[in-house]
């Protein structure tokens, strides 16, 4: 039978995002790291696994805080909607870096490179709206976070757009049309995910306010 506490176990729940919010951001750098300085990458990439399988870890030991805790700071839906939607956010990112591998990407375009570059921002900007998630009186900062997020995003689609134009202007082969039009929806999808867990954040609070 498991062993049930009470409200000593409210700030374990904060820590733990914060904790998966942190382990999103250091995927994020080393995603931005890989595709920058495009060198030792198979080391690069598995890198970024372990990032995930800790996240992973992460996401368990926040469910098993759930399942243990009589009194818990959000109810077990808003519980599991915003860990499941980093831990969305940093699968994104590992498939992300695995499609280069995949691919045998020689090196990443410029625009691949902005891409990786708003995933890291997004990220960082989720990494100082978490703590809000601590005092109802914070819902005006995390909605500031979550507004450069959107922003940010929608700067991605029109990455995205700009990307795929230039795979068809300059009539590139089959392979590289189909390789580089995944890549560029993959970066461009993880920037979704990274918003999605903004819009989560932010109504979660709401919720709780």
């Amino acid at each position: 039978m498991p062993s049930f506490s009470f409200l000593p176990s409210q700030p374990r729940f904060f820590e733990q995002f914060e904790c998966a919010c942190a382990n999103l951001v250091e995927g994020a750098r080393l995603l931005q790291d890989l595709f920058d300085h495009y060198v030792d990458v198979d080391n690069k990439i598995a890198q970024i696994t372990e990032i995930e399988h800790k996240g992973d870890h992460i996401v368990h030991e926040v469910i098993a805080l759930t399942n243990v805790s009589l009194i818990a700071p959000l109810d077990h839906e808003d519980t599991q909607h915003l860990i499941f939607a980093l831990d969305d956010a940093l699968d994104a990112i590992e498939a992300t870096a695995v499609r280069m591998s995949i691919y045998r990407i020689a090196q990443p375009t410029q625009m691949a490179r902005q891409l990786a570059a708003l995933v890291y921002q997004g990220a960082q900007e989720l990494n100082e709206a978490m703590p809000g998630l601590r005092s109802r009186k914070q819902a005006e900062k995390i909605h500031g976070h979550v507004v450069k997020i959107n922003d940010l995003e929608g700067e991605g689609d029109q990455i995205l757009r700009r990307a795929l134009t230039d795979l068809v202007d300059r009539r590139v082969d089959v392979f590289d049309l189909i390789r580089w039009k995944e890549i560029y929806e993959s970066l461009e999808g993880t920037t979704d995910r990274v918003e999605d867990v903004g819009d989560v954040l932010l109504r979660v609070m709401i919720k709780n306010a």
